[in-house]
């Protein structure tokens, strides 16, 4: 028995086969650049995450600074010039934080300096209304993030 090949199909499975691996490849390479951008994503991400974790920790360390300075008793200026740089500048193994500058809020020309804190007229302490900056860094991804907040720390025990 003799087996009849069509000439004209002869090459149709070696086309169709070349296409198929070339489209599924192509659907891998996409898959790939894909997977790679959301793992880049997520790593800079992640360092933008520590880098602000670092700039909190540097405000916790004001907002202690601040209520120790309150609890002694002391009435001085609690801006940053006045102090010791390396006391608000923290280097930790992946990045650290930078204290940028501490001031008196001000808002409309006023400063909020030895406020009076008054409840139904009657006077209960004095506050202060500071503004803090502070810089936290990563080293790996060299990120960079600022927080500006605003604290109120009060100078007296309040009396209700």
């Amino acid at each position: 028995m003799k087996i009849m090949y069509n000439k004209r199909r002869s090459g149709f499975i070696a086309f169709v086969t070349l296409f198929l691996l070339a489209i599924f490849g192509l659907m891998g390479i996409a898959y790939w650049y894909s997977s790679r951008m959301n793992t880049d994503m997520l790593w800079v991400e992640s360092h933008r995450l520590r880098a602000r974790n670092f700039a909190q920790a540097g405000i916790e360390k004001v907002k202690i600074h601040m209520c120790n300075v309150c609890q002694r008793g002391e009435k001085t200026d609690m801006r940053l010039k006045e102090y010791n740089p390396s006391e608000f500048n923290m280097e930790f193994e992946d990045g650290g934080y930078r204290v940028k500058s501490i001031e008196i809020f001000e808002y409309d020309g006023q400063e909020y300096n030895n406020v009076k804190h008054v409840v139904k007229g009657r006077v209960i302490g004095e506050f202060d209304v500071w503004e803090v900056t502070v810089e936290g860094y990563t080293k790996k991804a060299k990120t960079v993030v600022e927080i500006k907040t605003i604290l109120r720390v009060y100078r007296d025990n309040v009396v209700y």
